[in-house]
């Protein structure tokens, strides 16, 4: 085998590896209701229907709901902020501001 084939294999891997070991993540640690930092209840998980899923609602909550339950969200959305902060980039309640930092 050549070298960027073996290369390849092992970035597959460790890709494949992230993704099981979210999946699983997901199913094991507990979620949470209500999320502090954002000031809001979560989405909980949708009741089905059949009704709801012929519509399509029951796949948008069921989003919704993974986008809500994802692990270490709130850490994740706090390291964004501190990285945006870092960058020079400040969200507001209607645009993003761009701004340069005085050293």
């Amino acid at each position: 085998m050549k070298n960027s084939t073996i290369s390849e294999m092992i970035h597959i891997g460790i890709m494949v590896g992230i993704i099981i070991v979210g999946f699983t993540l997901f199913f094991l640690l507990p979620k949470e209701n209500i999320s502090e930092n954002e000031k809001r209840q979560l989405t909980p998980f949708p009741t089905f229907s059949a009704e709801s899923f012929l519509n399509k609602s029951y796949a948008q909550q069921v989003e919704l709901y993974v986008n809500d339950a994802f692990p270490f969200r709130g850490q994740l959305i706090e390291l964004s902020a501190f990285y945006n902060d870092v960058k020079g980039i400040r969200s507001g309640t209607d645009e993003i501001q761009i701004y340069n930092i005085q050293k």
